[in-house]
């Protein structure tokens, strides 16, 4: 009996597979608005023989930091400056890092969240 379940189940699933068709699909920088890029550059004092997650990223934060209803993305940067996108709808963005004060000095980030940490009703940016 359990091995007429698996057939039929092997059915099902080669049935509801199509070929061809992008799931995706690439929309250029300049048209949504969002030109971030993490670019990290190797040297003798931090590489990834000395820390294990040179390679992992700064981390990004969705949230509506804005209270518009809409998800703004925060990207913090390793080598580079963090970057803060304001959603303006029909997925284009603004970049408000420098008004928003949060381009950041530290040297290198491994993680960022945004949540409502002080209760006023705003998100706050963690990096």
């Amino acid at each position: 009996m359990n091995s007429r379940i698996l057939v039929f189940c092997t059915f099902l699933l080669v049935l509801s597979c199509k070929k061809g068709g992008d799931v995706f699909q690439t929309i250029p920088a300049e048209e949504v608005g969002i030109d971030f890029v993490n670019t990290i550059t190797e040297t003798d004092e931090l590489n990834i023989l000395d820390y294990l997650y040179f390679y992992n990223g700064g981390g990004v934060a969705i949230g509506d930091i804005d209270n518009d209803g809409l998800p703004d993305v925060f990207f913090s940067g390793n080598q580079v400056k963090n970057q803060l996108y304001r959603n303006k709808g029909d997925l284009k963005f603004e970049n408000i890092s420098t008004s928003a004060g949060i381009e950041g000095n530290s040297t290198w980030n491994s993680g960022a969240v945004m949540g409502d940490v002080n209760g006023d009703g705003w998100l706050d940016i963690y990096v």
